[in-house]
């Protein structure tokens, strides 16, 4: 009976994310067909992309909202490719780039360029490329100078080279891609996005006249798409400004409402095409629901602020001992938390489960850990990106940075270890597992101080139950026997946290670059706390907050007074030297003149 409730929950949950139709039935070319099921792995469309494909295939301008992981690369790429291949006489370099892909992030230009790679393997005339930050500016401008048919590429590095790169030719451009528009907002890309629009005689005019009329300043026939897992302000304006009369896709009549600048617009869902009585505007995320993956199971677990770093190490080790096949993502709101937490996996090597005072030498965690984070060269995000990728067991201890778009295959499961700074962050934090009707699971950890936020969750349809912490810190043996008594006065006191805690205390104050690295991610994570924005300012307050206990959690046995007062007194004693240094060496210059 069980394994028949499990199939059919299991054919719903396909159906929910997978379309009856095919890639031939949606009018793509048969090699490019080939291309998806033999080297993506697609045997049929996602619904997304069996509602995306016909619709970009038209050339209608579409805004996209779907959840994450459901396949809206190949929705947009694919029909591209399906067009340029078709070409009479065919494309060559020369004639320069006709699409152009917009993306947030270097990781996710990296990930876009290597899915295009591989569906244009039997389309060699058609030559796919990528610009962004971090890269060699002169090698890309050689590799425009010789021609790139569909390029990915970040704001800031595009708009650099449609400024200064006079050898980019894109006279012919037909399509321009906004993939991740949301973040590419948050991101602070407006006003690069606004000029791209410009410089390339794309931007949709608003006229503040008569009936707000839209006109538009473009004189080959462009397609624009825009696709986005949640939607804001920012993004409606944005939809404004670049999508004439667009088909929306995954788009509800809860999230729209009556506009007069996004005249005709259409929405496509599941199986209909409604032909809309008003025209409609995007409101505001804040209040509506978010798009998640029906499969992925969402937990949170109660942790006071002390017991977090403790608490944090005992679960990974619980999954990481339990299964042996494995990835898990741990998201933190900074850089230096990220870069703590990674020295601290990495060379925590002491136990509670050992009663005796010799060293231990099997580490805590057995697991291979990589981190990824802004602050990070270039070369090593891309590195840590691939070799995670490719690796069955392993950890990434993560800002940010990989929570939009990236796709590692095989996470099963998410952590939030700290709350995300706004509010849509959420769903692309969670996104990064039950991906194309994978499993997954996803928890946060939530102060007690922070329960407010799983009502706020509630506003968007997310409902979260409780994570059976105890029930796993049952799990460890202390000292090689099982815990006889299973009720504790509170979480902090049951004996394996609190041996755990003192181990970790231990271990970073008799490792003073480990200490170092504490007292920077403490102070950074305080800074990072009285920061977020928007909805969550009300809850995550840092006036609630104990700092004592804070300090606890990054393992300091000093009081957090003690911490910024003596990092303090190190970064002056720092510049003192520095400026003692440097008359020293004027006065040398002033003495060696004389």
């Amino acid at each position: 009976m069980r394994s028949e409730r499990a199939e059919e929950k299991e054919t719903i949950n396909h159906s929910e994310i997978f379309a009856s139709c095919s890639f031939s039935s949606l009018g793509l070319h048969p090699t490019i067909c080939n291309e998806l099921r033999e080297r993506m792995g697609y045997e049929a469309p996602t619904q997304v992309q069996a509602q995306a494909i016909p619709v970009v295939l038209s050339g209608r301008h579409v805004l996209v909202n779907a959840a994450t992981g459901t396949g809206k690369t190949v929705a947009y790429l694919a029909p591209i490719i399906h067009h340029l291949q078709s070409c009479s006489p065919k494309i060559e370099r020369a004639h320069g780039t006709f699409a152009l892909i917009l993306v947030p992030t270097r990781e996710l230009c990296t990930q876009v360029y290597e899915i295009l790679q591989k569906l244009l393997h039997r389309f060699h005339w058609i030559v796919p490329g990528h610009v962004m930050g971090g890269e060699n500016r002169s090698k890309e401008k050689a590799r425009l100078r010789k021609g790139i048919s569909i390029l990915v590429a970040t704001p800031g590095r595009l708009l650099d080279h449609l400024k200064n790169t006079s050898s980019f030719v894109h006279t012919n451009l037909r399509w321009i891609i906004f993939d991740e528009a949301d973040r590419i907002l948050e991101l602070g890309f407006g006003k690069e996005i606004e000029e791209i629009l410009d410089l390339l005689g794309s931007r949709l005019i608003e006229s503040v006249g008569k009936g707000n009329e839209v006109s538009s300043i473009s004189k080959t026939q462009r397609q624009n798409l825009l696709l986005s897992a949640t939607l804001n302000e920012k993004v409606n304006h944005l939809a404004k400004i670049s999508l004439q009369n667009p088909i929306m896709i995954g788009l509800d009549d809860k999230k729209m409402q009556p506009d007069p600048l996004l005249e005709h617009a259409e929405s496509v869902e599941s199986d209909t095409d409604d032909e809309l009585e008003h025209p409609r505007k995007i409101t505001n995320s804040s209040t509506g629901d978010y798009k998640l993956p029906v499969q992925l199971v969402q937990k949170y677990v109660k942790v006071p602020c002390g017991s977090r770093l403790a608490v944090l190490l005992s679960i990974l080790k619980h999954l990481f001992e339990k299964q042996y096949s494995q990835k898990i993502v741990v998201f933190f709101s900074t850089c230096d938390a990220v870069d703590f937490h990674y020295s601290l996996v990495s060379e925590f090597h002491s136990s509670p489960n050992s009663a005796s005072e010799v060293e231990v030498t099997e580490m805590f965690l057995r697991c291979k850990t990589f981190r990824l984070h802004g602050n990070m060269k270039q070369e090593d995000r891309r590195n840590t990106f691939q070799a995670f990728k490719t690796e069955k067991l392993a950890l990434l201890l993560s800002t940010d940075v990989a929570a939009r778009g990236l796709d590692f295959p095989k996470v099963r499961c998410i952590i939030q270890y700290d709350s995300p700074g706004e509010a849509t962050e959420y769903v692309h934090r969670v996104g990064r597992t039950a991906r194309l009707g994978e499993k997954g699971d996803s928890w946060i950890f939530l102060q007690p101080v922070e329960m407010d936020y799983i009502e706020d969750l509630k506003k968007h349809g997310v409902s979260l139950t409780e994570y059976p912490i105890i029930k796993v810190l049952d799990s460890f043996p202390l000292y090689g026997q099982m815990h006889r008594i299973k009720k504790f006065v509170s979480l902090e006191s049951h004996p394996w946290l609190v041996s755990l805690q003192k181990a970790l205390e231990s271990f970073i104050s008799a490792q003073p670059m480990m200490n170092k690295l504490a007292q920077k991610a403490f102070i950074s994570w305080v800074r990072a706390y009285t920061a977020h924005r928007g909805e969550l300012k009300r809850i995550f307050m840092v006036q609630k907050l104990h700092l004592g206990h804070v300090a606890k959690s990054f393992a300091l046995k000093q009081q957090p007074s003690l911490v910024g007062k003596s990092f303090q007194k190190q970064q002056s004693y720092k510049r003192k030297r520095d400026q003692r240094q440097k008359g020293q060496s004027k006065r040398r210059k002033i003495n060696g003149k004389t």
